[in-house]
């Protein structure tokens, strides 16, 4: 059977976005830390702006 990938943002992972980045943090490094690509990082942040 093929999984899916969980494509949506939880809260935890926001919770996570916020924190990383108030250690000054890359998205790079961030989406590591979470399991999601930079890019999808920088939009969260971007749209959340």
């Amino acid at each position: 059977m093929n999984e899916k990938k969980n494509k949506h943002m939880t809260f935890e992972d926001r919770v996570d976005i916020q924190e990383c980045l108030c250690k000054g943090m890359t998205f790079k490094a961030i989406g590591k830390r979470i399991g999601k690509d930079q890019t999808t990082i920088s939009k969260e942040v971007n749209s959340c702006s």
